[in-house]
Formats: structure tokens, C-alpha cells, sequence
């Protein structure tokens, strides 16, 4: 551990929908709190979506440089005299002119990665629901042309000009630390161009609170269970597609989560037998839902650069079935503590599915196998050597 505290601000722009980067900053700001002083510098994308026509119209041009968040930003910096802002996500709210102003004031960036912003405006390396790359040099015309976010080539445009701004700036070789969560994250920003060795991987941490759960009656419907953001990158679609391959019987898939693809996964789930939308609960409430579900599924689409949702359930005793995508086959031993299964690829998906559905004790076993895992790896005091790392090279 170093022997100054420091003072950090950490500087996060909320989304529109809760998800699991929002809870990543807060879990990594309190554990941080042990060994820093840390305060936090927050806006929330909606800031700019509720506010009337007026509003809506200043819209691109706060997200080009918000004079209201430079104001802020410089008396937050006055006021604190902080050692090193911990940066997770800038867009679109809060505007370049935080990496601006750090550049011109010389305080040290450590910035966590949790997405792919810097080469894609949508930040999943999706285009309609597709894998894709085509921004990744810095070149954001095919995001215009496609119209790969929000279906918009304005929107699209826009955020591509500011992105590659960015860009230009000197960013990827003065941030101080760049802080991948995954392997697979890492090496996509090193194509991006930052240097290999200005970026450390470090992955999340989780510990429990409770002993795992044993498992579910053997008198209960074989549950299965997606926890997360009903948006496209996380594949639900796709689940809903293997599940309509499985014949469910009396088997129930337990949705948990909410977002802007919803209703439209509501409307193709009415047919299929056993599938449940839950809207979204509370991390208090969920260890009921938990105690249903036989195993986690975690279809995701994009190249997910961590997956909290595995050391959830790992956590509460239960393996999980994933796309063989991103970092998830990095965490994953698969056939130890989960399974992996083939993106775009519906039977093989439930192919996985059925197995853990077919052979209990397997389930069981597995689940167990990702506790001990979980504990071993992904934990809060291995989080913490390895930040404080980072952090003593300011003192």
C-alpha cells in the first residue's frame, strides 16, 4: 500500500438505462475508498433527454464541449486539489473538454475501459445487430453511412466527428494507466492504437456475502435465468431462439431486467411456453430469483469485455451457459464451471442449455467448481494490490 493517501476524483456519465458498467464504478469507487480518498464527479445521460424541446436541441453541442460540466469540473478541481481523476465513461454528456482539461492541467488519467468507445460510436462493435470493426482505425465514415446508433446517420455522424476528435488528442499516450477488465478488451484497444504497455488488465472483483445456495428443489420446474439490459448486444433474442428449439416441457426461463428492447422481446417470447419477464429487481431481491434458477445464461453478442453477470452467479453456487464471445472463454473453464457455446449459433446454444438441464448433479458440481473459482480469482484484496499498484507510482 502507499504511504500517502491520495485524492481522486472518479468522473462517470450515467446512461439512460442502469447496467453493469454504473455498477462496476460504485463497487470500484467504495473498494478504492480503502486505500484513497475518493469523491465523485457524476452527470447522467439524461440530463440531456428530459429537459423540453430546448433541451434536446443543445444536445450535439454539449456533447461537442458542455460548458455547464467545464464550469463544474473546474470548481471540483479548485475545491479538491486532486491527485489523479479515475475516468469510466465521458460520453455523451460530460464532452471532451474533460480530457481537455486534464491534458492542460496536467493531472494524471487513470482511465478504466469498460466498453469500446474510442473506435465505435455505439461502443459494442455492433452494426444492426452484426459484429463490426470498420471504425476501429479511427475512421468513423462507415458509421455514418450505417447509421449504427440509435439508427440515425445525424446522430451517428456527430458522435463519430467528436469521437475521432478525441482521437486526435494525445490521449493514448498521456493517460497515465489505461485499465482493461479482460485480455480480450485489452488487445482490441491495443489495435486501436494505444500502447500495449500503458494498458494493465485488472479484472472485476465480487465478494460474497452469503455461503452459495444450495440447490433449487428437486420438486421445481429446471429454471434457467438471464439477468441484465434488455438491449440488442446481450443476445436475448437469441436465447429466445434456442429456447423455442428446446420443446421447453415444464422447464421456465426466468428473464430479469429491463430496457429498450423489452417489448419487442416480450412480443416473440407470447408463444413460447415457460418464459417469464420479471422487469427489473433489486440486487436485495434477486437471491429469491437465484434460488429458483439451476444455472445463468449470458447469450451476449458482443465482444463482452468481462461479464459480471458470472461471478453473480458463481457467487450463489450456480455455472453458467455462455457465447463463446469476448472475454467470456477467458473467465469461463468451460466444462468446469460453465459451458460455452457458439455465437449466432441457436442449437448449440440449447444444445448447452439441455445438458445442464439433463444432468443435475453435473449442474451442481459445476456450480460449486465457479464458487471456489470465484473466491480464488476475483477478489476484492487481489483488486486491491493490483490498483494500489498503480496508484503508488503517483505518490
Amino acid at each position: 500500500m502507499s504511504a500517502r493517501r491520495l485524492h481522486i476524483l472518479q468522473i462517470f456519465n450515467r446512461y439512460l438505462n442502469y447496467g453493469g458498467e454504473e455498477g462496476s464504478v460504485y463497487r470500484i469507487g467504495d473498494a478504492l475508498q480503502e486505500i484513497h480518498d475518493v469523491e465523485y464527479f457524476i452527470s447522467s445521460t439524461s440530463d440531456l433527454t428530459s429537459g423540453g424541446l430546448w433541451t434536446s436541441l443543445k444536445i450535439p453541442w454539449k456533447a461537442a464541449y458542455n460548458t455547464e460540466i467545464l464550469t463544474r469540473l473546474t470548481r471540483y478541481q479548485d475545491a479538491g486539489r486532486f491527485d489523479a481523476w479515475q475516468i469510466h465513461n465521458i460520453f455523451p454528456v460530460m464532452s471532451p473538454v474533460v480530457y481537455h482539461k486534464a491534458l492542460e492541467w496536467g493531472i494524471p488519467i487513470i482511465h478504466y475501459l469498460h466498453n469500446y468507445r474510442f473506435a465505435c460510436v455505439n461502443g459494442f462493435f455492433l452494426n444492426h445487430g452484426q459484429p463490426c470493426q470498420r471504425c476501429i482505425s479511427g475512421n468513423f465514415w462507415p458509421a455514418f453511412e450505417t447509421a449504427c446508433w440509435r439508427d440515425s446517420r445525424l446522430q451517428s455522424g456527430w458522435m463519430g466527428l467528436i469521437t475521432a476528435h478525441i482521437r486526435r488528442l494525445p490521449l493514448f499516450q498521456k493517460v497515465f494507466q489505461w485499465i482493461a477488465i479482460s485480455e480480450a478488451q485489452k488487445q482490441l484497444h491495443v489495435a486501436m492504437g494505444i500502447p500495449p504497455e500503458k494498458i494493465k488488465v485488472i479484472y472485476h472483483f465480487l465478494e460474497p456475502k452469503e455461503p452459495p445456495l444450495p440447490p433449487p428443489p428437486s420438486s421445481s420446474p429446471p429454471t434457467a435465468l438471464f439477468i441484465g439490459r434488455l438491449s440488442q448486444e446481450k443476445g436475448v433474442s437469441q436465447l429466445l431462439d434456442a429456447w423455442k428449439l428446446m420443446g421447453s416441457g415444464d422447464r421456465k426461463l426466468l428473464i430479469v431486467g429491463d430496457g429498450p428492447e423489452r417489448t419487442h422481446l416480450e412480443q416473440k417470447a407470447a408463444r413460447l411456453k415457460g418464459v417469464q419477464f420479471l422487469g427489473f429487481v433489486e440486487g436485495a431481491q434477486q437471491s429469491q430469483i437465484w434460488r429458483q434458477a439451476h444455472f445463468s445464461v449470458v447469450p451476449s453478442i458482443w465482444a463482452e469485455p468481462f461479464g459480471m453477470t458470472l461471478l453473480e452467479a458463481w457467487s450463489h453456487g450456480r455455472p453458467v451457459v455462455a457465447h463463446h464471445i469476448g472475454a467470456l472463454p477467458e473467465l469461463i473453464r468451460n466444462g468446469e464451471n460453465g459451458l460455452l457455446a457458439q455465437p449466432s449459433n441457436a442449437p448449440d446454444l440449447a444444445e448447452k442449455m439441455e445438458k445442464l438441464f439433463s444432468q443435475p448433479k453435473l449442474t451442481q458440481e459445476m456450480g460449486m467448481n465457479g464458487r471456489r473459482y470465484l473466491e480464488a480469482r476475483f477478489s476484492r484484496k487481489e483488486w486491491l494490490a493490483e490498483t494500489s499498484e498503480i496508484y503508488g507510482k503517483l505518490v
